[in-house]
């Protein structure tokens, strides 16, 4: 039985263990991807740390997944041995009435790589061949890998807000996917302005150099009063709010102007207290939820860096081996260095 390297996921609130396990087999409709590249994301440790319970103990972790496809299924079409992929990580049925008007991620059978079927802390990964996506030469696995959730997610959380031309958006919390969030709505969806709020002014100061037009510490004064200043009164017709906290989501709501929307991504089990009238109701506000992205998406992103629409060049800020997952998973919890992206590579 050929063996391979995994880290495990074995007990809640515990260290991944890197095993020996089997390779995984093959069904007709699969294909074995090479693991490049496997970013770290925070859901990582929400699901290591139980906030987002995985479907079954051992779990390999890993949903950011780019490599190398090494062996395909008998019934698997598309794609070749060899080809250069990055991996939708949403597993769906293809048939439902959700699959089939492009919204796989609500399927009736939805299972997710790294949390509901093994994932990408690993020297290898099966995955269903509808599920990978071939990549020019031009775009490194390491960006392609984070394309799978950093960049998507966040890209979707725009399209979700319903961003456009000429919108002041507010990005809350500009970390993994925050950073990209300001690039996405900078670049690609034109936003007229774009703030930047977060507690650390090094990150402030990345968020700047990355599109953000203004830069918000939420610990320095009265956050409030300065968004007014910066919108002329109007606030903001976009909110993304990547931290998720009780007390985040309490005050993003206020900085959400008449109309507007507030997309709610960040992770969390608090629960949140509303006044409606003085919120949603007297100002015809939306409070959106965002869960995942679609494989249309991460399709339109690796056309838009291989075009040099998106640079993520600059999102790599840490790579540790496949051995030292928990090294990156320590750097993302604590902060060390200011990570945008931790990713394992091989």
């Amino acid at each position: 039985m050929e063996l391979m390297k995994a880290a495990r996921l074995k007990a809640v609130h515990g260290m991944l263990s890197v095993d020996s396990v089997p390779v995984p087999q093959l069904d007709a409709g699969d294909v074995l991807v090479d693991i490049r590249a496997a970013g770290i994301c925070h859901s990582d440790i929400n699901y290591r740390d139980g906030v987002s319970p995985v479907a079954r103990l051992p779990m390999i972790l890993g949903h950011e997944i780019a490599g190398v496809i090494v062996k395909k299924g008998a019934s698997a079409t598309g794609i070749d041995e060899g080809d250069r992929v990055c991996v939708h990580y949403v597993i769906s049925c293809g048939k439902c009435g959700f699959c089939v008007s492009d919204r796989e991620n609500y399927c009736d059978k939805y299972q997710m790589i790294g949390k509901d079927v093994d994932g990408g802390f690993a020297e290898y990964v099966r995955v269903p061949a509808r599920n990978v996506l071939k990549l020019p030469d031009s775009i490194p696995f390491e960006q392609a890998a984070i394309l799978g959730c950093a960049v998507s997610t966040a890209y979707h959380a725009l399209k979700r807000g319903r961003a456009k031309a000429g919108d002041t958006v507010l990005i809350n919390g500009v970390g993994g996917l925050g950073v990209h969030a300001v690039q996405l709505a900078s670049r690609i969806f034109d936003a007229r302005v774009v703030i930047a709020v977060d507690v650390l002014d090094e990150k402030l100061k990345m968020a700047g150099n990355l599109g953000a037009d203004e830069a918000v510490n939420f610990t320095k004064g009265d956050s409030m009063e300065r968004i007014r200043k910066i919108t002329d009164g109007r606030l903001a017709d976009v909110v993304i709010d990547f931290v998720g906290h009780k007390r985040t989501i309490e005050n993003v709501i206020h900085w959400t102007g008449k109309g507007g929307r507030l997309v709610v991504v960040g992770i969390s089990t608090d629960e949140v207290s509303l006044q409606p009238y003085t919120t949603i109701i007297g100002k015809e506000m939306e409070i959106v939820g965002v869960n995942d992205h679609l494989k249309s998406e991460l399709a339109q992103l690796v056309h838009y860096v291989a075009s040099d629409r998106l640079d993520l060049s600059r999102s790599i800020t840490h790579r540790v081996a496949l051995g030292d997952v928990n090294r990156g998973m320590q750097i993302l919890t604590e902060n060390i260095g200011n990570p945008i992206r931790v990713v394992v590579t091989k």
